[in-house]
């Protein structure tokens, strides 16, 4: 089963998994079969973009002791297990153009909010002494050969000065997370 330690990062994976149906994707969630689970077991129907081939996918929600509506990926240190270093880069871009074609000023927010939180994942696969991520920090032979291809876009400085050009969470106005989840609007469900 997939380990994931929150909704929101199970959404996002769905975003950078490819479709086992035509290897494309990416695959687009409906909403989660059973959230209640006790044990923190969420699954997911999904739609692939590309094929439109259906599948399910269930994951463990290892901070499903949190606040569900509470839209943080990560309050922890430890990185991801379902989404790599590259994949996080990826994702803070997508959403990063999702800002720029939103109208909605509070979307927009959002959206940047969330950005910064990919960046901030990123982040948690580097050494502390180490401008590049460590091999491990890579999941699949694509983001191995991304990191091959452009070193630099890996830069860690360079990462936490994409960051610093991102808004940060303020904890006046909505606690230490990104936003408490609106069911009709979940920045974390990427627009298409």
């Amino acid at each position: 089963m997939l380990r994931a330690h929150s909704l929101p990062e199970a959404y996002l994976y769905l975003r950078v998994v490819r479709c086992a149906s035509c290897g494309r994707g990416p695959l687009i969630g409906a909403d989660p079969l059973n959230e209640d689970d006790p044990a923190g077991t969420v699954t997911i129907e999904t739609e692939c973009a590309a094929c439109h081939a259906d599948t399910t996918m269930s994951f463990e929600r290892l901070n499903h002791s949190a606040a569900d509506n509470d839209d943080r990926i990560n309050p922890g240190e430890e990185p991801s297990r379902i989404i790599d270093v590259a994949q996080w880069i990826t994702l803070s871009r997508v959403l990063i153009s999702a800002a720029e074609e939103e109208p909605d000023k509070v979307r927009r927010r959002h959206l940047n909010l969330g950005a910064g939180q990919c960046l901030e994942e990123a982040l948690k696969f580097y050494d502390d002494d180490n401008d590049l991520p460590p091999a491990e920090a890579f999941f699949s032979d694509e983001t191995r050969r991304r990191l091959r291809e452009s070193p630099a876009g890996f830069s860690r400085q360079r990462l936490i000065d994409a960051r610093a050009n991102l808004p940060y969470p303020t904890a006046g106005s909505q606690g230490a997370s990104v936003g408490q989840t609106n069911p009709e609007y979940c920045w974390w469900r990427i627009p298409r």
